[in-house]
């Protein structure tokens, strides 16, 4: 079984029960999973939240884009590679596992957010909370493949050196939950591989062996002391870019003129916004 590759256990949820519930009820369970490991967690509209020890904060979304909800998991003869004729959802089911099972050795700060997929709403809403805990740097794990780092619009050079000393290459990136929580808190931050490919299709897949491994090198990473790494953007002022100082992403772009133009033609609901080989989820919402 698949479940073999895997080194950990997790307290109240099943393994592969993290890929088959609803976004509600996996808010839900994530709740009594947190407990489990001594935490506090605050649920709030939008994203959960739990202060830890230790001064860094791991990040993961809540929601996949696959409509139907995962009914039969199916895996790879040697076990290492998991997926679902419904759509495995491993963007981003395997960074919520891959998360707790972090924190059963490292006691971070965690934030699960809803509904990263419609443009970061969870964050956006956590962005609007007076939760701002005091951390070093943020962890994502919302990255398909085994072994990159995205560091979105976030250019400090020492924090990506410190990240890419654990084996990761530096990769390029459109969006996640880090692009809104890091600038909001003025903090360096990462976007780690969780080993999902094909992400937003429904031949997804998930390495597990990948997965495995990734879990130890970001705990490696997070039991590693350093001090704090700011924020460094890319385009923090309005000679390079930005407007009047604020991060310029997907999400936050606006129209100069007075009047947004008209669009050219109506979208279909099937209708898909990619960038690249990424597909960022339903195109009306855009």
């Amino acid at each position: 079984m698949g479940q073999q590759v895997l080194q950990g256990q997790l307290h109240t949820l099943e393994f592969e029960q993290i890929f088959q519930l609803s976004q509600g009820n996996l808010k839900e369970a994530l709740v009594g999973e947190l407990k489990a490991l001594d935490y506090k967690p605050k649920s709030r509209k939008g994203y959960l939240y739990a202060s830890g020890e230790l001064p860094v904060m791991l990040i993961a979304h809540m929601d996949t884009v696959h409509r139907q909800l995962v009914q039969h998991i199916c895996y790879s003869e040697d076990g290492r590679v998991m997926m679902s004729p419904e759509g495995i959802g491993g963007d981003d089911r395997a960074g919520v596992y891959m998360i707790l099972r972090i924190l059963q050795e490292a006691k971070c700060h965690v934030l699960f957010c809803e509904d990263e997929e419609i443009g970061g709403q969870g964050a956006r809403k956590f962005e609007r909370s007076s939760i701002r805990p005091e951390v070093n740097y943020l962890v994502e794990l919302d990255r398909h493949g085994g072994n990159d780092a995205v560091f979105y619009n976030c250019n400090n050079r020492e924090f990506i050196r410190f990240i890419c000393s654990f084996g990761f290459g530096e990769a390029r990136g459109s969006f996640s939950d880090i692009s809104i929580v890091a600038p909001h808190l003025d903090v360096a931050a990462v976007n780690i591989s969780a080993g999902y490919y094909n992400e937003h299709r429904q031949h997804e897949y998930v390495r597990l062996d990948q997965m495995e491994e990734n879990i130890s090198r970001v705990r490696e990473i997070v039991l590693t002391s350093t001090e704090r790494f700011a924020y460094r953007g890319l385009y923090s002022s309005p000679s390079v870019g930005g407007f009047g100082g604020e991060e310029l992403t997907l999400w936050n772009m606006r129209f100069s003129s007075r009047k947004e133009p008209k669009p050219l033609m109506e979208l279909s609901d099937n209708a898909r916004l990619m960038m690249g080989s990424h597909e960022m989820g339903g195109g009306r919402s855009h």
